[in-house]
């Protein structure tokens, strides 16, 4: 997950970087103990990621680099 935020560039300020990661690191666990994981829609990913908020407005590339993890899962 860190590396596809760098590849990503999916922080700006970095503030809110801890807190989104550890999020869709868990996202990403749930999906993988489920079989829906891939099948997710960005609406869906962008409501499970809803508790952490993101000053810079960085969330376009945090739902892709989520989303290549999870198509990588």
């Amino acid at each position: 997950m860190q590396a596809a935020f760098l590849t990503h560039d999916a922080f700006q300020c970095g503030y809110c970087t801890p807190g989104q990661l550890c999020s869709a690191v868990a996202l990403v666990e749930e999906l993988r103990q489920s079989a829906a994981g891939a099948r997710l829609s960005d609406d869906e990913i962008r409501e499970r990621m809803s508790g952490n908020l993101c000053r810079c407005g960085a969330y376009p590339n945090i739902l892709t680099a989520v989303r290549e993890v999870l198509q990588g899962a």
